[in-house]
């Protein structure tokens, strides 16, 4: 892993005077929790522990008694009258790597930022992270990144800010050193990480990583530090999910247990996560006693409540910086025999009548440990793996749920009959991807002899050019569609029904069931095109509005966009459904989801007006504001 280098020299003349006693990356986040704690600990996290931070010598003691020897505390040669450029090439001269990461002291962030810039940083010089739709205010002040064809332009406190702003963590590779050495010599020592930035530019020697819709904030002010201890929660619920966690445990038991998790460290109230495991272990057992009284309902909710809890022990292992190698094992060995008392008590409520149920009986034991023994072989930690566990139906967090949805109405037999099923062949399809994820032998790469030339003159049809002719001719297809079949129903409607195959079917029915289809079908092209055309817009609306990033804008065109689609589904869905048996009660039900879906677009506009376009309001009504007094006072005069 890359060594980091951490910025931590400036004044911080907005925090006085609390700045005066200790230096502003020391201020607490939480009970003995501060800025750079939090920092230091993801680092650590992704195995990073060549360490440096960079400050002025009369900070220099604050940093040495709270780390120790853990890093190096590296005192700049000046006191007063550089910028950080300047420190962080006094922090370049202490790696011992042709890579590294730098990173200011005096933000916080949430752990996948750091992971995103390791894994894709390197590339050139300068790797820097970017926001693309960060709050307005963080876009007025923060350094502003202008992009064009996918690569930096220009960055700038005054630069535009359509694009978004860089969250102050870079990879730095290469000819970093040479390109900061060669700013210092020709600005001095008071120039700045964006004077390298633009010799950079200058020489295409500048990435970018996008982490829009990560957590992160830099805190300059009181009121800023009061937001990051507000945020902080939230930065700690998101690192504690884990890359291979199932689709249950993601956006069900985490949502719940990270937030107990979360709230237990902020109050300092500790619980070892061993007994954590033996609790979640005692529940299960205590569900499978139940499922052999034929008491079903509690069983399921123990069952559940068992898989939320479970996580917890980890969490709070990570949380407090707790974790051993004695405490995986002993939750691995808990989860297993745990899964394995569910699928007993359940053997003892069903019945076999044939050799065969026995066997899938066995199975269905077996695979309890085969889902995890085959992943722990192929690589837990894999890229592959962690991305087919994310999505995996055979996981413990998806296995229990089933359980505790079948448990209560004695369905046991389904459940045995997954079990048999799923994991064997999820524990495949990984087999699968490990064993033909070799490259295939090189092959002769040529073209048919005799190579004959034709000489093709083609007119390029720009992206624009093709969407606009999709949306014009899929709306002309999708009218002349609903047009003919309703002439021909017109035509054929005294038929009344047909019979096939002893089935009578309403003419009506097979009508309403084609232009649904053409509906579909059309709607479908019209809805991707539209889509290309409204992010075409948001470029120009972007250049048009204030503090307002291109992202922002495109967001915004998609949910009124999709407002407005949903709306008009709402409306016309009824007069489609009603032709069709039991069209009542699927209309209700797709009318429902249909709303449920209209809220969740409504609340994420509004969340995004807030967050993006508040600036742009405030400053329009400002100018109305002082429009009309200018007004007042000519018609006074």
């Amino acid at each position: 892993m890359p060594p980091a280098i951490i910025l931590a020299a400036g004044k911080a003349t907005r925090m006085k005077p609390y700045s005066s006693e200790v230096p502003k990356a020391l201020f607490e986040l939480a009970p003995n929790l501060t800025v750079l704690d939090l920092t230091i600990r993801w680092l650590r996290e992704e195995g990073i522990d060549d360490i440096i931070i960079v400050t002025r010598p009369s900070l220099s003691r604050f940093f040495v008694e709270r780390y120790g020897e853990s890093v190096r505390v590296i005192p700049t040669d000046r006191e007063e009258g550089f910028g950080n450029l300047y420190s962080m090439f006094v922090g370049m001269k202490e790696v011992n790597s042709s890579e590294y990461l730098v990173l200011m002291s005096d933000h916080i962030f949430e752990p996948e930022i750091l992971r995103r810039m390791i894994k894709k940083g390197g590339r050139r010089a300068f790797t820097l992270s970017l926001d693309r739709n960060p709050p307005w205010d963080k876009l007025e002040e923060g350094l502003k990144v202008v992009l064009e064809d996918g690569e930096i332009k220009e960055v700038g406190k005054g630069a535009i800010p359509h694009y978004g702003i860089d969250t102050g963590i870079f990879y730095c590779s290469g000819g970093a050193q040479e390109i900061v050495e060669e700013t210092i010599r020709e600005l001095g020592p008071t120039a700045t990480i964006a004077d390298a930035l633009r010799r950079a530019i200058s020489r295409r020697e500048i990435s970018y990583v996008d982490v829009t819709g990560l957590l992160w904030m830099d805190v300059d002010t009181p009121e800023e530090l009061e937001e990051a201890r507000k945020m902080l929660p939230a930065i700690l619920r998101r690192s504690l999910v884990k890359p291979g966690d199932g689709p249950v445990s993601r956006y069900l038991n985490r949502p719940i247990s990270t937030r107990i998790s979360v709230h237990m460290f902020m109050k300092g109230i500790y619980v070892s996560p061993n007994m954590i495991s033996a609790i979640a272990f005692l529940l299960m057992v205590i569900s499978g006693l139940m499922i052999c009284l034929n008491i079903t309902l509690p069983a399921a909710i123990l069952i559940q409540l068992s898989s939320i809890i479970d996580g917890m022990d980890g969490e709070i292992a990570r949380l407090f910086q707790t974790a051993s190698k004695f405490g995986g094992l002993l939750d691995s060995f808990l989860d297993r025999y745990s899964d394995l008392i569910i699928i007993g008590a359940m053997g003892t409520a069903i019945s076999f009548n044939t050799p065969w149920e026995v066997l899938i009986y066995a199975v269905a034991s077996g695979n309890v440990f085969v889902t995890s023994y085959v992943s722990h072989l192929a690589g837990w930690k894999s890229e592959s793996v962690a991305g087919a566990r994310a999505w995996s139906p055979a996981g413990r967090d998806v296995r229990l749920l089933i359980a505790a949805l079948l448990t209560p109405f004695g369905l046991f037999w389904p459940f045995i009959w997954y079990m048999a099923i799923v994991p064997l062949l999820f524990s495949l399809y990984i087999l699968s991807r490990i064993r033909f994820a070799r490259k295939p032998p090189e092959l002769e790469r040529r073209k048919p002899r005799p190579e004959v030339r034709v000489k093709k003159v083609r007119r390029k049809v720009t992206p624009l050019e093709a969407n606009l002719k999709v949306l014009i001719s899929s709306s002309i297809k999708l009218f002349l569609w609903i047009l003919i079949l309703r002439l021909i129903y017109r035509a054929f409607a005294d038929i009344g029904s047909i019979e096939v195959l002893d089935i009578s079917i309403k003419l009506s029915l097979i009508f309403y069931l084609a232009e649904l289809v053409g509906v579909i079908y059309f709607g479908y092209r019209i809805l991707l095109s539209t889509k290309f055309l409204l992010d075409s817009l948001s470029g120009w609306l972007a250049k048009e509005m204030y503090l307002v990033t291109e992202v922002a804008v495109r967001r915004a065109l998609a949910d009124i966009f999709y407002l407005s689609l949903l709306s008009l589904l709402i409306w016309f869905v009824p007069s489609y459904l009603k032709a069709f048996p039991l069209g009542e009660v699927a209309s209700k039900v797709i009318i429902t989801v249909l709303l449920f879906l209209f809220l969740i677009f409504f609340y994420d506009l509004a969340k995004l007006f807030y967050r993006s376009f508040k600036g742009f309001f405030d400053r329009q009504i400002a100018r109305i504001a002082e429009r009309i007094s200018s007004m007042a006072e000519e018609h006074e005069e």
